[in-house]
């Protein structure tokens, strides 16, 4: 739009070149300096999904133990592996699947596997130690799913 100034003349409204340079430049600096702390985030967001994901489909796995009164189980998709996904199962029947988790992700956990009595306890109604899993990345907090011998699980930032 031209807009017409005092002395005469048609006054161009807009950007300059030099003006367009310096804000993106600006936004350059900016961004440089955000960076590292959104892949942070972004690491951090991953790790607890997961264990998120986890500590639900531990909920899933006991509440169908109750509800079908018999033994379901929750193992790895590929043996000793959880970072490959695992699999929520009724005898033959599978209940869910979850797929691999993100690369960047690592699980570690001393349970080979898991299952819920009919009673929806883990295991043997003797053993009375956690179970515990680690979810770690290499540039966020680790997270750390514990589940107690009654069943009921829970995630925390931080080691197990």
């Amino acid at each position: 739009m031209l807009v017409r100034s005092p002395c005469g003349r048609a006054a161009h409204r807009g950007f300059t070149l030099i003006e367009a340079l310096v804000v993106l430049t600006i936004a350059g600096v900016l961004l440089a300096i955000g960076a590292p702390n959104l892949s942070f985030l972004i690491a951090s967001m991953n790790a607890r999904s997961a264990s998120f994901d986890l500590v639900a489909d531990l909920a899933l796995a006991r509440s169908e133990a109750i509800k079908r009164n018999q033994p379901v189980s929750i193992a790895p998709l590929v043996a000793g592996n959880w970072s490959q996904g695992w699999r929520i199962a009724a005898g033959a029947t599978t209940l869910r699947e979850r797929t691999a988790l993100p690369s960047v992700l690592s699980v570690t956990s001393d349970a080979a596997s898991l299952q819920f009595a009919s009673n929806g306890r883990v295991g043997m109604d003797v053993d009375d130690a956690n179970m515990s899993w680690r979810i770690t990345s290499s540039n966020a907090t680790p997270r750390c799913v514990v589940i107690t011998p009654t069943g009921s699980a829970r995630s925390k930032a931080g080691a197990c």
